[in-house]
């Protein structure tokens, strides 16, 4: 019985190769291979500033440090997301609002009307599986209240819009759609703040100043987040190659949603009656699936849990199915006549 992982990495032959020559080279930390990676993402994908990073958690973080988020700062989060999202504002004293979920999984936006007040700093919004319903919405609302707008975007890659907030934050980890083994991309709407995080994701340096000068003063505290020319070699693999990696996703989605599934480009999610019974039933059949980010609000990190009426309904009722390269078409449709089998059982 063949068996199918609910995550599979994509590596390309060109990244594979593109990084023999980077391990070849001698130069592994950050260099032109970084340089070449951002400029190669912001022209595929159409952004003027680009910034690298180590992590898609390093680039939440810079933007959080960019958009000045501090002690007693209201920000409004979703409960259901990955806990990076949330950490970085722990760490920051900020104090966390939690909007509800809707039925796609992505943000409630009525709900995060109903908890905008005068101190709220920020609205994060994060396109969860790749889903972008609601972002449009908001970026009306905080436009119109004078709010800053971030985009956890760690899964959008290969979604249709994105991109639009004061600060969008991608994730370029192991799974993702396009992965440099582990990375991040941080977007930056102005340009004074773009060259902040240029400073700040390497202690505080200009790193070109330093590396003519040989030393130069600092005069902010930084980070250690730079992307390294490895990972800058993978990313640029893999980008090559990324429209064929998203075509075969959006093929799959358009599979799964026939079958009622809420697809999105990275994620494929399905709410149903049973869900442990049918993550083991779809387990003896040779079919991995999962649950993966759980409501924030479980865990005593962020205070405990709250009322959020439909996070309270669906919480044991969504779950994911395989959703990338070595998923083929007749197995998508197999996973999911296995999943209305179990449903008649």
């Amino acid at each position: 019985m063949r068996k199918i992982k609910l995550f599979t990495p994509y590596v390309s032959w060109r990244a594979i190769w593109n990084t023999i020559r980077v391990l070849r080279c001698g130069q592994l930390a950050e260099g032109p291979q970084v340089k070449k990676f951002e400029q190669e993402f912001a022209s595929k994908f159409g952004f003027e500033r680009v910034l690298a990073v180590n992590s898609g958690t390093s680039a939440l973080e810079l933007a959080y440090e960019l958009a000045g988020i501090k002690e007693g700062d209201e920000v409004i989060t979703p409960v259901l997301t990955c806990t990076a999202t949330n950490i970085p504002l722990i760490r920051r004293k900020a104090k966390i609002i939690f909007a509800d979920t809707d039925y796609d999984l992505n943000v409630d936006i009525e709900d995060v009307k109903r908890k905008i007040t005068l101190n709220t700093k920020a609205i994060v919004f994060v396109h969860y599986g790749g889903n972008n319903r609601g972002l449009e919405e908001l970026i009306q609302i905080t436009k119109e209240r004078n709010i800053i707008l971030i985009e956890d975007a760690a899964q959008v890659v290969g979604s249709e819009y994105w991109g639009k907030a004061d600060f969008t934050c991608v994730s370029l980890q192991a799974i993702k759609t396009l992965t440099s083994g582990d990375g991040g991309i941080l977007i930056c709407k102005n340009e004074e703040l773009h060259n902040k995080g240029k400073r700040l994701r390497w202690f505080g340096y200009d790193r070109d100043q330093k590396q003519k000068m040989g030393d130069t003063d600092l005069l902010e505290a930084g980070y250690k987040y730079h992307m390294n020319d490895v990972s800058a070699a993978i990313g640029l693999g893999n980008l090559a190659v990324i429209d064929k990696i998203i075509a075969h996703r959006k093929a799959l989605m358009k599979i799964y949603k026939k079958h009622g599934a809420i697809a999105g480009v990275w994620f494929c999610s399905m709410l149903v009656k049973d869900r442990k019974g049918l993550m083991k039933f779809l387990k003896e059949k040779g079919v991995e699936t999962g649950v993966h980010h759980y409501r924030n609000d479980q865990y005593t990190l962020f205070g405990g849990r709250q009322v959020l009426k439909k996070m309270d309904e669906i919480e044991n009722h969504y779950m994911l199915l395989p959703l990338h390269h070595k998923v083929s078409f007749a197995d998508a449709e197999r996973i999911c006549d296995l999943i209305k089998q179990y449903e008649k059982i």
